[in-house]
């Protein structure tokens, strides 16, 4: 089952989105942005397809340069993606750390390949230990900052193009990446490190399938944070469809995403409530939550707070994109929207990768009128295999929410609507209380269902040819 959720996330899971901005035109001044790509066939240019990987980018891109003599800050960058194998990605966070940037990255699976391995060996060249957390190390580095020769180093090892560190063997790659980072002098002179969890970082279960992208300083921007359902690959840019908002200049949220990597960088057991924190229109939440259940479950607390009644534009609307779907926690969010849809919501779903059970449910409901439900799958060659859906996890609430009549919210993150998610994986949410946010993710969302099929299937939703 492992091995199936793997490679369907693999498709999916990407950092690939064309940028809708949810407040000003310059993704350089404002505080919120959202960014979305489309996938192919639905747009075949890269910019579209990579939107949300390029954003990233060009934050990376963005980091100052910084020298090791220099009295001001080291600026930083804090990655976590389940996935990595794109080549431009991987090439700017190894320049990075040569303008002396510290670049640390932590990733759940898939470090055997050419693109991990290149940003393992440049990251963890100067790696070392620290066993009894002295604070010294036990020896001194074997590489220079940034896997960089040391000036005894005669012999270049094998190296990969475009850059010119050394490349690791599988075996030292996966060495490295496992070994614990106690403390920071382990990090070598760079500062920066490629960390992987297996199976989570901080609940021993599950995986670490958190997609956050932090930067000191990009730019003219300070204190920016990224969250998204997007890895930095390329199978999900152009086969899923994601998201990403960033957050700017926002110094409390930036410290506490920083923590929370922290945190993971050191395998520190997550609290058995998780973690919450608030800060101005955003509500940021770290899994796993080792104690919820249906009654803790976020997204429950969240849709508890919905009134289908009494908002300022009569019901409350509610739309909502959604990856993986299933089992017992799947069935009571689903039982609760469906109440909700009785009670007055107007519900509108588009699901990607639901169980069989789930879908079935959904689809009833469609059947009798009390939801709209559509489908993002696509098998373009009818092999079996659906080539796009979507994979971003997101709710959309116009209307009564905490006793406000008139409220815009979107709820976003990494996390599935299953168990795993909520109690053993590493995931981060973002609610944000902002209509200029719900304005672009509603933008997206009703993009995302002209692409896809409506439910039930008729006569003339059931052709496997996407609609224009």
């Amino acid at each position: 089952m492992r091995k199936l959720l793997v490679l369907a996330t693999f498709l999916l899971l990407a950092m690939s989105p064309q940028p809708v901005m949810s407040n000003a035109a310059s993704s350089a001044a404002v505080d919120g942005t959202a960014v979305f790509n489309t996938p192919r066939p639905f747009s075949k240019t890269a910019s579209a397809n990579f939107a949300i990987v390029n954003q990233v980018d060009r934050a990376i891109n963005g980091v100052p340069k910084h020298a090791r003599t220099s009295k001001k800050p080291q600026p930083v960058i804090h990655i976590t993606t389940f996935l990595m194998d794109h080549t431009r990605s991987v090439t700017d966070l190894i320049d990075a750390c040569k303008r002396g940037v510290a670049v640390r990255v932590i990733i759940d699976q898939d470090i055997d390949n050419a693109n991990s391995r290149r940003l393992i060996s440049a990251l963890n060249g100067d790696n070392v230990t620290d066993r009894n957390h002295d604070g010294k190390a036990d020896q001194k580095a074997k590489r220079g900052p940034c896997n960089r020769p040391l000036r005894r180093d005669r012999v270049a090892r094998p190296t990969i193009a475009p850059d010119d560190s050394p490349l690791m063997s599988r075996a030292q790659a996966a060495q490295s990446v496992d070994a614990p980072l106690g403390d920071s002098v382990t990090w070598g002179k760079d500062g920066s490190y490629v960390k992987r969890c297996k199976p989570s970082c901080r609940s021993g279960q599950g995986n670490m399938h958190m997609k956050i992208y932090l930067f000191s300083q990009t730019g003219k921007s300070h204190d920016v944070v990224m969250v998204s359902s997007s890895n930095i690959n390329r199978g999900g840019a152009k086969l899923g469809w994601n998201d990403m908002y960033i957050m700017r200049g926002r110094p409390e949220s930036y410290a506490e995403y920083v923590q929370q990597h922290l945190a993971m960088t050191y395998g520190k057991p997550a609290p058995r409530e998780g973690v919450f924190f608030k800060d101005g229109p955003y509500t940021s939440r770290f899994f796993p939550i080792k104690d919820a259940g249906q009654k803790k479950d976020p997204v429950m607390k969240d849709l508890r707070k919905v009134e289908c009644r009494g908002s300022a534009w009569g019901a409350t609307q509610i739309n909502i994109s959604m990856f993986y779907w299933k089992g017992t926690r799947g069935n009571y969010i689903a039982t609760k929207l469906l109440n909700m849809a009785r009670a007055g919501c107007r519900i509108s779903i588009i699901y990607g990768a639901p169980s069989r059970q789930i879908a079935e449910r959904l689809r009833t409901a469609a059947r009798n009128n009390l939801i709209d439900l559509y489908d993002s799958r696509w098998d373009f060659n009818e092999d079996g295999w659906n080539e796009v859906r979507t994979h971003s996890k997101f709710v959309l609430v116009r209307g009564k929410y905490a006793g406000n009549p008139k409220k815009w919210v979107v709820m976003t993150g990494s996390p599935n609507w299953v168990a795993g998610s909520l109690r053993k994986g590493d995931e981060s949410t973002l609610n944000i209380e902002l209509k200029s946010a719900y304005d672009a993710y509603l933008a997206n969302w009703v993009r995302m269902r002209e692409h896809s099929r409506k439910l039930p299937y008729t006569a003339s939703t059931s052709t496997n040819t996407p609609p224009a």
